[in-house]
């Protein structure tokens, strides 16, 4: 008996593998991936979903086999929407990325043609001197 539940541990077994069979179910109707995270599968919500404990997903046999088997179908079903969602983020931020090297190259070579328009001008003042004075400016 499990304490304070009156129960077996074999019923109580029964139950987590009934609640998770019938969260399963309910996720699929839905036609929703199962929770992920980093790309894993997320069994501590999974689990909190149950109402129970992330560790039966381990030790109870029928749940492990359940949750996997649920896994490789979840991966069959939603991965190319993950995979294109993830390589969304990576275009996103690739192209954040050659934005902010664009405009940096954008400010350097303004300021690089400020500094040839002045040194053209005063190239210019220069010559302008030499041609009305006859003279090189020291």
């Amino acid at each position: 008996m499990a304490q304070g539940t009156g129960k077996s541990g074999q019923q109580i077994a029964e139950e987590h593998v009934e609640t998770l069979l019938a969260y399963i179910e309910g996720i699929e109707e839905r036609r929703e991936p199962l929770p992920r995270r980093a790309g894993e599968l997320n069994r501590s919500e999974i689990a909190r979903a149950c109402g129970f404990d992330r560790n039966v997903l381990r030790t109870n046999p029928r749940c492990k086999a359940l949750i996997d088997e649920a896994d490789e179908k979840d991966r069959k079903a939603n991965y190319d929407q993950l995979h294109q969602a993830e390589m969304r983020r990576e275009e996103k931020s690739k192209t954040d990325r050659d934005r902010s090297a664009l405009e940096e190259q954008n400010l350097r070579l303004m300021a690089e043609n400020a500094s040839l328009r002045r040194e053209v001008e005063r190239l210019r003042r220069v010559e302008d001197l030499m041609l009305h004075t006859g003279k090189t400016p020291v």
